[in-house]
């Protein structure tokens, strides 16, 4: 298919959903707009599409669609959140499903080589903003409040992370079949590993990036390990400044040490206080069933200092319950199951994907959209893919 009206649409609903990379805010009247705007994609979609693709998807529709629908049910329920604003806390759970739908059309002759270009370009973009910001401290570009922390002593940029995560993925798969891939793969690790800081996306990264030294292709793999040593060497060296590119990976490995032998006030046991704490809002139905995703404006429920985004996978099970939890699984285990009949750069990233939920002890990324959809474009480009090969 060629590149058409929907693709530009898909394109520019990648973009605002990252807020085109923290450069801007949107409105909530802009997010309900692609919400309308979607549907009628969906509309001119649907006709095109067949019974048997909504059938082979049925996994990920019986999570989004449970999601919303004991949203309106649980949050009532246990803090009496009026149907309306449950509605619009919980449509994310629709666009999804209704993304999905139509990516089955949007995608089906489409290429995964025809989007290196725009990988490119979307790698380029997120690298220039975090390093500009690293570099300059200047964070008069991006919008207020946008991926901007601290860790360290130095600033931390966190803008396009959850992209970074796919893009690495992609990029250090298919280096045996793109050498030219090394360039973007350094880049994005040298923004995750020194501008970013951010363990819960290094480490399981690593450990993926490690798995192909156990498996057939140890011998390229350890080429790419060696190569990507050599760098972060030559740049050590060169660099000569006290801040180099190894001295954050030190200065990670040191804290995450330091962690498990503090008490208190350590990373991990505030983390651990914030389960318990949000474990006490939970009976019996909202163990099962879920407590219900809250309304901005009934974020007061909870204390300013807690949040959900903080212990990981278990805001699947405390916001959806044992249920949602178990659709959840099933969702991934959908993707792992098509991502294991071929070995190619975008199987692995598929699998990679599953991988780096599994391992990353406190990122959940369902409530991402910016990452929700390239997921889905993993997981639709290695449907199409599987169906070719057969």
């Amino acid at each position: 298919m060629k590149i058409n009206i929907f693709h530009i649409f898909l394109v520019m609903l990648y973009l605002i959903s990252s807020s085109f990379f923290g450069l801007m805010t949107l409105p909530l009247l802009i997010h309900d707009g692609i919400l309308i705007i979607l549907i009628l994609v969906f509309l001119v979609t649907f006709k095109q599409s067949n019974q048997y693709t909504i059938y082979e998807d049925r996994y990920f529709h019986y999570f989004f669609f449970y999601a919303f629908l004991s949203t309106l049910v649980m949050a009532y329920l246990n803090y009496a959140q009026p149907v309306l604003y449950s509605v619009r806390a919980a449509r994310i759970m629709i666009v999804f499903m209704l993304l999905l739908m139509s990516l089955n059309v949007l995608l089906r002759d489409f290429a995964i080589k025809k989007a290196h270009s725009f990988m490119y370009l979307i790698t380029f973009l997120i690298i220039f903003i975090n390093v500009y910001v690293y570099v300059t401290g200047d964070i008069s570009i991006l919008a207020e409040g946008q991926g901007v922390l601290e860790r360290l002593g130095e600033v931390r940029v966190t803008i396009g992370a959850f992209t970074s995560i796919i893009l690495i993925l992609y990029f250090y798969h298919g280096i045996k079949e793109n050498k030219w891939f090394i360039v973007p793969l350094i880049s994005l690790l040298f923004t995750v590993i020194v501008v970013a800081k951010t363990r819960s996306v290094i480490f399981p990264l690593l450990i993926i990036m490690l798995l192909p030294l156990f498996r057939v292709h140890k011998a390229e793999a350890l080429k790419v390990w060696l190569g990507l040593l050599f760098i972060v060497l030559v740049s050590f060296i060169v660099s000569g400044y006290e801040k180099s590119i190894v001295s954050p990976i030190v200065d990670l490995v040191t804290l995450l040490i330091e962690e498990f032998q503090t008490e208190g006030h350590s990373n991990v046991n505030i983390r651990g206080l914030e389960l318990l704490y949000f474990w006490d809002f939970l009976d019996t139905k909202s163990i099962i069933f879920g407590y219900g995703m809250d309304n901005k404006l009934f974020r007061e429920l909870y204390q300013s200092h807690y949040f959900l985004e903080d212990i990981g996978i278990f805001k699947v099970f405390y916001l959806h319950g044992i249920i949602g939890f178990i659709l959840f699984v099933i969702m991934h285990w959908r993707l792992y199951k098509v991502s294991k009949y071929a070995n190619t750069s975008l199987h692995l990233t598929g699998r990679g994907i599953v991988y780096f939920q599994i391992l990353s002890p406190s990122s959940v990324f369902l409530y991402i959209p910016e990452y929700m959809i390239l997921f889905f474009i993993v997981y639709v480009l290695i449907k199409n893919t599987n169906k070719k090969i057969g």
